[in-house]
């Protein structure tokens, strides 16, 4: 493994009570299997995600969710695209979502994942979704807002006397409720255009993955503003939304507004289309596995970039693609746990 983090203008700054990811944490934090487990005591994690044009995007999802320990996958995506996808994750399972006109058949699908979620414990949401009207019906359906429409981006705000409690249908819906849930990319564009959407959701039930241009639309913040200081604005979010907030950008960082674990290293090859889905499905399988929010998104991100470097030695900086990060991710799982083994003696 290589042992230089590269080169970087970012700068590592911390405040008091950030903990920078390491080794160290990897061992105490990466799950363990005991005696008599199967597959869904495990941990099953149902994938929303894969529109037109994005399959892709739920394949390496699911692939990645697998190579991290999940023990069983189901994956919602309309019916056209399960041969595409079962050809790359043959592991998976699949929850048929209809090609068109979700509308009249909400009520259909909504039971459909709910059968899933209800023997899973954890989902991923939103990776290469889409925004149209189809992945609208789709995201108020998990949300339980099947009676509201879409709106316009509504920014950001402080929390108030009046915003400390959760409205009445807070987690009523199959996501934000009681199943830890990654939300990710569409997923989070679509809620960032549902005004005070952390009201429907209960605290600390959702991990959000934001890049920069996400962090802005969710926020109503310019990119200016957050790259200002991003872990600052990270934690911010995090304090209004009640949620874990993952900013990937530079040294990036993942804090429920109390706690942050900062990534010491950046990994440039990471900079290339469907790392994102990677993450995604990463953490998703480590919250199946009864990891808390915070520390499956600390071992999702320190787990990637080192990931990223095993790539690197092979293909370079430029040559890393996205697929090739699953089975990388479990090769620094098995160092991992035969690092542990080794301390135990």
């Amino acid at each position: 493994m290589p042992s230089d983090p590269g080169t970087s203008t970012s700068t590592l700054q911390t405040s008091p009570g950030d903990s920078v990811l390491d080794e160290g944490f990897a061992v105490a934090m990466l799950p363990r299997r005991s005696f008599g487990a199967h597959k869904w005591s495990v941990g099953g994690v149902v994938i929303v995600a894969g529109g037109p044009g994005y399959i892709g995007a739920a394949a390496l999802s699911a692939m990645a969710a697998g190579r991290a320990g999940a023990g069983v996958i189901n994956v919602a995506v309309p019916r056209g695209a399960m041969t595409a996808i079962v050809a790359l994750v043959p592991e998976a399972a699949f929850i048929p979502l209809p090609e068109s006109d979700l509308e009249s058949s909400t009520s259909r699908v909504g039971e459909a994942i709910s059968a899933k979620l209800a023997k899973s414990k954890a989902a991923v949401v939103g990776p290469g979704l889409g925004e149209d009207d189809y992945a609208d019906a789709l995201m108020r359906t998990l949300f339980g807002r099947a009676g509201a429409r879409r709106s316009g981006s509504v920014g950001f705000r402080s929390i108030g006397e009046d915003d400390q409690s959760p409205d009445r249908d807070a987690g009523a819906g199959l996501i934000g409720s009681d199943v830890p849930t990654v939300i990710d990319a569409d997923g989070l564009n679509w809620l960032a255009k549902q005004p005070e959407w952390w009201k429907f959701a209960r605290p600390g039930t959702l991990v959000l993955t934001p890049h920069v241009g996400e962090m802005s639309r969710l926020t109503g913040k310019s990119a200016e503003e957050i790259l200002s200081d991003p872990a600052e604005q990270s934690r911010d979010a995090a304090r209004v939304w009640r949620q874990t907030v993952v900013l990937k950008h530079g040294h990036s960082i993942a804090t429920d507004g109390e706690r942050a674990y900062v990534s010491g290293d950046i990994a440039l090859s990471l900079a290339t289309g469907g790392s994102g889905d990677v993450l995604a499905g990463t953490i998703g399988a480590f919250l199946a596995q009864g990891v808390s929010p915070l520390e499956a998104a600390g071992l999702g991100l320190y787990l990637g970039t080192r990931a990223a470097r095993r790539v690197e030695e092979r293909f370079g900086v430029l040559g890393l693609t996205a697929s090739d990060l699953p089975k990388a991710i479990a090769e620094e799982i098995a160092f991992v746990e035969r690092k542990r083994e080794a301390e135990r003696g």
